[in-house]
């Protein structure tokens, strides 16, 4: 089940989405640059499950995926699901779900290495490659774009 996002799920999500980049980035990242990645600022992830449009995918009563959507910059700003649900179509189902009322005529992304193929399976482009400083390690990634 979709829904919108509340406050109260950002604990959740924040675990999940560690969950997920501690297993399922390691093969495209290395460990320091995935402890770099994980540590992040909490503060910033509570304004954005405040501003931002967030929603959850549930199952079982629990969080197992979740969408981030800044419609005033047009990005998709996070998208993970837990690595025990991964290949069950749920972030198709959630990237579907938000985007169904999305007003805007393009969205962008920057994609990790891992999730680049599965925005490329859903018609974005690479605008370029990206490096981001964490805790001084250099992520790479990539700017996309889809046309809506």
């Amino acid at each position: 089940m979709i829904k919108k996002a509340d406050i109260k799920d950002l604990n959740s999500c924040i675990m999940l989405f560690k969950q997920s980049v501690k297993i399922l980035c390691t093969k495209d990242y290395t460990q320091d640059q995935i402890n770099a990645w994980l540590k992040i600022n909490k503060a910033k992830w509570k304004e954005k499950f405040k501003n931002n449009e967030v929603f959850v995918y549930k199952k079982e009563d629990k969080i197992v995926s979740f969408i981030s959507i800044i419609s005033y910059y047009k990005m998709l700003d996070l998208l993970y699901t837990h690595p025990n649900f991964t290949k069950q179509g749920l972030a198709q189902n959630l990237l579907d779900f938000a985007l169904k009322n999305y007003i805007h005529k393009e969205i962008y992304t920057f994609a990790s290495l891992n999730a680049k193929d599965f925005f490329l399976k859903n018609n974005f482009k690479i605008v370029r490659e990206n490096e981001v400083k964490r805790n001084d390690q250099i992520l790479k990634n990539f700017l996309m774009k889809k046309e809506i």
